[in-house]
């Protein structure tokens, strides 16, 4: 009984020192990974020219790089934010370690890398071999803040593991996963040298906008010079004043028809603020390049254009662009949530877009913006001299000898406590209307 025991014994610490043995020293276990988990490690995605993005059921995101510039293929060859494919690459690229946590395909939905819940991506290159492909689920608990973990599976392992990767975020898979999350959002940009200097806005059947950026010199008092040896040395005979300097300004001047204003300060801001939203124009999403007529840009609601050049240089040649907005579009509750919006000049035309309502407001001013506010009128006068709304003045005490004024009701004096009831005969009080024989007891008649 005894050796059997023993030989049993030795038996389990051998092959537990086969099985340690085989796994590395202490702390450093080595798992080996499954063939998906090794292919998508080893495989250079810097070669990618194609990625597509999915999840459950929904239509995918096709990012695919022509020219040397990545599009979204999937919203008809638009432009696709630059960073987010450079940005997916990079973050496939640097998994190289992860930890099993779940061998069994019934075991995906709890980490949400199962076909509802898991978002895929996919890689091709460009003759359209795949590279490797990952499903994403939800993020795991992390004791590093530094450190982003994550669920995922590998080509078509049924394995889940934990890696620490960026590529949810990177990829955008915090939300629905759509093709304006993808977009270049940003359709124009000035160089930082460069300035609006006019914007007209045009509507139909009204007198145009025109909003002008000018400037002007203006003198500088010289600055008093706080040291005494400086008055001193200015007081010196011989010594000449010092001419004020000059400095440029700018300000904006507004016109319609036959009005002008020069802007004053009070409504500067609001000028310049106009004149450069034309320094950037971001949108929402892109639409289906068709007949500008189908979206009402054939006959713009609003057109906005606008010249620049580079700042401070008059001679410096002038450029153009227009901003068109067309029909509105509405969300579920029949409001305008939207609206459509091509570009003319630049190289932009045939792009259909939507921008928010917010940004069409934005564009949307008229000429009384641009007026001063109406002063608050001083209060009138009111009768007897009096400010309106002033407090009223409370009468004093009649004068002996003198009647109140009319429509001043007398004043009534406080009896002597010392009097009887009766010691005032006729029943009459004392003081100026006694003694006029004008006003009697209040009891009376």
């Amino acid at each position: 009984m005894n050796k059997t025991i023993t030989v049993c014994l030795g038996l389990v610490l051998v092959l537990g020192g086969v099985y340690f043995a085989s796994k590395g020293p202490w702390g450093k276990i080595q798992e080996e990974k499954t063939a998906g988990f090794k292919k998508f490690r080893d495989t250079d995605f810097s070669a990618a020219k194609r990625i597509e993005i999915g999840k459950g059921k929904g239509d995918r995101v096709v990012l695919e790089k022509k020219d040397g510039q990545w599009v979204v293929a999937s919203a008809y060859g638009y432009k696709a934010d630059p960073k987010v494919a450079e940005d997916i690459i990079k973050s496939v690229s640097g998994i190289r370690k992860g930890e099993e946590v779940a061998v069994l395909k019934e075991s995906h939905k709890n980490f949400e890398v199962d076909d509802v819940r898991g978002s895929r991506i996919s890689f091709f290159s460009g003759d359209g071999t795949p590279l490797g492909k990952l499903v994403v689920g939800k993020t795991a608990q992390s004791r590093d803040l530094n450190k982003t973990l994550i669920f995922s599976r590998f080509g078509s392992d049924d394995e889940t593991y934990r890696i620490a990767s960026k590529v949810r975020s990177d990829a955008k898979l915090w939300s629905k996963i759509e093709n304006k999350n993808y977009l270049e959002k940003e359709i124009f940009k000035l160089e930082s040298e460069e300035e609006v200097f006019e914007l007209r806005l045009s509507r139909p059947g009204q007198d145009d906008l025109l909003v002008e950026r000018k400037s002007e010199e203006v003198p500088v008092p010289v600055e008093e010079e706080a040291s005494e040896d400086a008055e001193k040395a200015e007081k010196k005979e011989g010594d000449e004043k010092k001419a004020p300097g000059t400095t440029t300004v700018e300000y904006f001047v507004a016109t319609s028809g036959s009005k002008t204003q020069r802007v004053d300060t009070e409504k500067e801001w609001s000028a310049k603020s106009l004149v450069d939203k034309g320094r950037s124009l971001r949108i929402e999403d892109v639409s289906e390049p068709k007949d500008l007529a189908a979206y009402g840009l054939d006959k713009p609601q609003l057109k906005a254009s606008y010249r620049y050049r580079v700042k401070g240089k008059a001679d410096a040649p002038v450029k153009e662009l227009s901003v068109l907005f067309g029909n509105a579009v509405k969300d579920e509750k029949g409001e305008d949530k939207e609206y459509f919006l091509t570009l003319t000049g630049q190289g932009n035309a045939g792009r259909i877009y939507t921008v928010s309502k917010w940004t069409y407001e934005g564009w949307d001013k008229k000429f009384e913006d641009f007026l001063p506010d109406p002063k608050e009128k001083k209060p009138e006068g009111g009768a007897g001299g009096e400010a309106k709304g002033a407090a009223p003045v409370i009468p004093g005490p009649p004068v002996p000898g003198n009647k109140p004024a009319a429509g001043v009701p007398p004043v009534e004096e406080k009896k002597d406590s010392s009097a009887g009831a009766g010691s005032d005969a006729g029943g009459k009080l004392p003081g100026a209307g006694a003694e006029d024989g004008g006003q009697s007891n209040p009891s009376d008649g």
